[in-house]
């Protein structure tokens, strides 16, 4: 019985490893590539590079026009994170631990958004930011990215609260402290790993979006890093050098936060699934 039980754990690691394998090759690829010349690509798409060549990256960064667009991912990517943590903390709080009837109007709300698709609404809703002057700004598309993640990380901050004993909001409130106080005194800094976890959920998905950024933002100055490497890909598609070394300087960023945050990350998301 042992032996078998030993045997299905031995396959379950090999399938894995070969699954991780699969996932990570084309990112080493893109990765060796990125300090390899555009002939040597073309000669053998695949290969080690002959020396650390770091002109690919300082070029590719000066002619894509990088420094801007970093700059206005930052600022979308960043002012949303903050928006709809907080939010999510503060909704999610509500859903969990109210007992009025219309929060499961707001769940049902909620649920039922996450499987709407984008371009059901893109279009109407191009159409009135437009008219309120939104289109190519900075706060349309905040807004825009707000209202496609809060859903999901509302939900997930609800069920995280849903996990926390009562006691301690009795306690809280019997100490004299608010709903305001419970939830920024108590609330925060026990909801660490699933804050963490919206934060790398919506700074990696708006760093990343296409579709809505190159709707919503059509003018040169204000392209989100995404969109400056689709615009690059496509004037540059036949430097091969030149596409895998903006690929990485897109991606960089947020791989390094997810390293950075990656010990929070399964721990946020199964919050409160175990009580």
């Amino acid at each position: 019985m042992n032996i078998g039980k030993k045997y299905k754990k031995n396959i379950i690691y090999v399938v894995l490893t070969l699954f991780a394998i699969i996932q990570i090759a084309p990112l080493i690829i893109v990765l060796l590539n990125s300090f390899r010349t555009n002939t040597q690509i073309k000669k053998f798409p695949v290969g080690i590079p002959t020396q650390l060549n770091l002109d690919n990256f300082l070029k590719a960064w000066k002619i894509g026009g990088y420094a801007r667009a970093f700059l206005n991912s930052i600022i979308i990517s960043g002012i949303t994170t903050l928006i709809v943590v907080v939010i999510s903390i503060l909704v999610g709080y509500f859903l969990a631990k109210s007992t009025m009837r219309l929060k499961n109007t707001f769940l049902v709300y909620f649920g039922v958004s996450l499987s709407i698709p984008v371009f059901a609404y893109l279009v109407p809703l191009y159409y009135s930011f437009s008219k309120l002057d939104l289109v190519n700004t900075h706060l349309g598309i905040i807004l825009i990215f707000i209202a496609i993640n809060l859903p999901f990380n509302i939900l997930l901050a609800r069920t995280f609260v849903l996990g926390l004993p009562n006691a301690l909001s009795e306690a809280a409130v019997i100490d004299g402290c608010n709903v305001f106080d419970i939830i920024w005194k108590i609330i925060f800094p026990l909801a660490r790993p699933v804050v963490t976890t919206i934060i790398l959920i919506v700074f990696v998905a708006t760093w990343n979006e296409f579709t809505m950024a190159n709707t919503f933002l059509q003018d040169a100055l204000i392209k989100t890093a995404a969109t400056k490497y689709i615009i690059f890909v496509g004037d540059r598609g036949s430097d091969l050098s030149m596409v895998y070394t903006a690929g990485i300087i897109t991606m960089l960023p947020i791989v390094v936060i997810f390293i950075a945050l990656q010990n929070y990350f399964i721990e946020g998301l199964t919050s409160g699934s175990i009580k």
